[in-house]
């Protein structure tokens, strides 16, 4: 039998605790740690295994010496958990949204220097990956778009990594920027949403909601609209084991999830 590649778990929240969970059910892939919150010495129970927790995240990696650090957490801490694991020589796959461009090239140039893999994923659902690269095709065809984001109300950042990820495909498909209609008279401050190269972009927050994104193309006399529902987070995990399984064979950083499904 192979021998199956050791992870921790960065982040026990409603996205760290399914991908635990999932990975842990995984023939190829050993769930070690679990980094949160915890008195010392406590244990979860993932597969049927006993897991060490720990909120302190660099002696979590160096107790259970991973290969990969699969992150889960805010974006306030995943910086610090990523570093340490690079300090490790241990490759993070980040399912963090919210992190800033000024740390992914940081990261890019550290993974570069080291020849060690990285994945930063907007986004892990293999629907909504396809959804970014049918949206890059139909933008070279419509001069007007527009995006909304919808996810639960406690998510932190606004708009969403994943849907600022789509504007910026979306403008980099492109050689001159979208158009969007002028309004000339607000009766409500904030109505028609935030900008980028000509993307208006919409956020949504509220309860019952998951993961949900709509990008609405206009143009003369038709529109076309290219939606993504997630339901569960369960949906997370196929794309989880797919960065894991990258990292693996990789040296570098890869931004997405688009270039592991040959969608690029």
């Amino acid at each position: 039998m192979a021998e199956r590649t050791r992870v921790v778990v960065a982040g026990y929240g409603r996205l760290g605790a399914e991908l635990a969970r999932g990975l842990a059910q995984a023939d190829d892939v050993e769930v070690v740690g679990v980094a949160r919150r915890a008195p010392a010495g406590a244990h979860l129970t993932l597969a049927g295994r006993d897991v060490p927790v720990s909120a302190d995240v660099p002696g979590l990696l160096d107790a259970t010496a991973p290969r990969v650090l699969l992150e889960a957490s805010l974006p306030e801490a995943a910086e610090g958990h990523v570093r340490a694991a690079l300090d490790r020589g241990i490759s993070p796959v980040v399912a963090t949204s919210g992190l800033s461009s000024t740390f992914v090239e940081e990261l890019r140039a550290v993974c570069r220097q080291r020849r060690l893999a990285a994945v930063v994923a907007p986004n892990l659902s293999l629907g909504a990956v396809v959804l970014l690269h049918l949206a890059s095709i139909a933008g070279r065809f419509f001069d007007h778009v527009e995006i909304i984001e919808m996810h639960r109300q406690g998510k932190a950042d606004a708009p969403s990594g994943t849907a600022l990820h789509t504007a910026q495909l979306l403008a980099a498909a492109r050689d001159v920027p979208f158009s969007r209609a002028p309004t000339t008279r607000f009766t409500l401050p904030g109505v028609r949403g935030g900008e980028l190269e000509g993307i208006g972009i919409h956020s949504v927050r509220l309860p019952g909601l998951v993961a949900h994104q709509e990008v609405i193309f206009g143009g003369l006399g038709q529109t076309l609209t290219l939606r993504h529902d997630t339901t569960s987070n369960e949906s997370y995990v196929p794309g989880a084991l797919l960065a894991v399984r990258h990292v693996l064979k990789s040296q570098e950083l890869t931004y997405g999830l688009a270039a592991l499904l040959g969608l690029e």
